[in-house]
């Protein structure tokens, strides 16, 4: 059977063992029905079918199991960057067009789409879910990736400019306006074709940039 078109891979959770996948999809479920806020810890055990003690003993609070949730989105999207050496402008060049299309698929995900959606919506009440996205899914994987572009540099790959910048401008050119859109729900979500082009673009863009 034919994959529909803007069909994404499988869940980051798909890996994790039974009980830890069933308690945050739980989460994942009360968060999207009742807000960060709203969403209690007892509701959550409830439909994963575990006792309060199983879920605490697990993640600790209800912060923990959204910091769980979006760090397994984010490690799914660095794993390019760990694939390998950078040996030379086509190695650099490769690993940048992966990367791209490995944060887009995920970043343009409706779960993860939904939670930044939910941050926005309750960052005039408690920033709390902000802080948990940017701790757990911006910061790590931005600085992955300006490690990346500090060995290029380096290496004598790319010529000046910080690698902090560089990778604020990779991010620009791969997004564009895509997550605003997205967040108002007056698209969907990219098709892979889609993907790999913003990637592409945005790589050959970023090099011509920083280029020696």
């Amino acid at each position: 059977m034919r994959k529909p078109k803007n069909c994404q891979p499988a869940s980051p959770l798909d890996a994790l063992e039974p009980r830890r996948r069933a308690i945050l999809e739980a989460a994942f479920s009360v968060l999207m029905e009742r807000g960060y806020a709203g969403a209690s810890t007892l509701e959550i055990a409830r439909r994963a079918r575990v006792s309060k003690r199983e879920l605490y003993a697990e993640f600790g609070s209800k912060s923990g199991m959204l910091q769980a949730l979006i760090a397994a989105t984010a490690q799914r999207m660095r794993l390019p960057l760990a694939a390998g050496e950078i040996g030379d402008r086509k190695s650099l060049e490769t690993m940048l067009r992966r990367f791209g299309a490995s944060a887009l698929t995920e970043l343009t995900r409706k779960p993860v789409v939904v939670i930044n959606r939910l941050a926005v919506a309750e960052a005039g009440r408690s920033a709390e879910l902000g802080r948990i996205l940017e701790r757990q899914g911006r910061e790590p994987t931005r600085r992955a990736l300006a490690e990346v572009m500090a060995k290029a540099k380096a290496a004598g790959l790319i010529g000046r400019g910080d690698p902090e910048a560089m990778v604020g401008h990779f991010f620009s050119l791969l997004m564009g306006d895509l997550m605003n859109r997205l967040l108002l729900g007056v698209i969907e979500p990219p098709s892979a074709k889609e993907i790999a082009r913003r990637a592409e673009t945005a790589t050959s863009a970023l090099l011509a940039l920083h280029g020696l």
